[in-house]
């Protein structure tokens, strides 16, 4: 599998969030291409709830890989070969599954898909920000409304939610 960007910064979020799991993990690399991976009923018995190691997804995604390791939170994955993970975002249909999973509903059985980060949210990306605050919601007095899942494993990097 070919790689692209990649980081080696103990101060970078994804190597921090990947080292809490797998200490000896040195880089992050994106994906460059999606990968398709194939949930059995076996990789749901394996798995466990609210697990970021554990999931039917992560199980599955493990075995597909021969992976040391994966890393499977809400919104994003690592796949963990070695002392170097590989970043995949996670499309909308394995965000519902891993909800569904964690509140005790099961893993839907299928294939699903990896997806490659979009080129704006790979590693080294320059991200760019508003620079009038009247570009923002809080000057204009607009209140933005944001629901937080509960019920569903922790968001790395983020506080813990039950």
């Amino acid at each position: 599998m070919k790689r692209t960007r990649s980081t080696k910064s103990s101060s970078s979020t994804a190597l921090r969030n990947v080292r809490k799991f797998f200490p000896s993990v040195d880089k992050v690399t994106d994906a460059d291409a999606n990968a398709i991976i194939d949930v059995t009923p076996d990789d749901s018995k394996k798995a466990s709830k609210k697990d970021h190691n554990d999931c039917a997804m992560a199980v599955a995604a493990k075995r597909e890989f021969h992976a040391t390791g994966v890393v499977m939170a809400p919104s994003v994955a690592y796949v963990v070969k070695g002392k170097e993970a590989i970043r995949f975002t996670l499309p909308t249909s394995v965000q519902k599954e891993i909800v569904s999973f964690d509140r005790g509903s099961g893993f839907a059985e299928g294939t699903y898909a990896l997806c490659k980060p979009p080129k704006s949210a790979r590693i080294g990306a320059r991200q760019e920000r508003a620079l009038s605050p009247s570009h923002n919601h809080e000057s204009r007095g607009i209140r933005r409304f944001a629901h937080a899942t509960t019920g569903i494993r922790a968001v790395l990097g983020g506080k813990r939610r039950d």
